[in-house]
């Protein structure tokens, strides 16, 4: 579940006023990138918690890659999160045992 406050931090990350029909794909691509962090091992738990500022951060890189300013921005982004992700998972409090 994606809270109103946890989908407005990610809108204006991606630069997009609000719009009920972008919000749905939004909340699906926060969703995309949650699983991802839990099939590379970062707990659920963590991967969830919009309280997270090392999230919150993955998150919006992976929004910000999906919906682009541009292909450079998407391409700077993708490797942002790939950067990112690695480096989660060297982190004993965000890996599962």
């Amino acid at each position: 579940m994606v809270t109103a406050d946890y989908l407005a931090k990610i809108r204006r990350g991606v630069r997009i006023t609000q719009d009920d029909d972008f919000d749905e794909e939004l909340k699906d691509i926060i969703e995309e990138c949650r699983q991802d962090l839990v099939q590379l091992g970062v707990i659920e738990e963590k991967a969830n918690d919009e309280s997270d500022p090392v999230i919150l951060g993955l998150v919006r890189c992976f929004a910000r890659w999906k919906f682009p300013i541009d292909e450079k921005a998407a391409e700077l982004n993708r490797g942002d999160y790939m950067i990112l992700r690695d480096e989660i998972r060297r982190r004993l409090e965000y890996v599962v045992d």
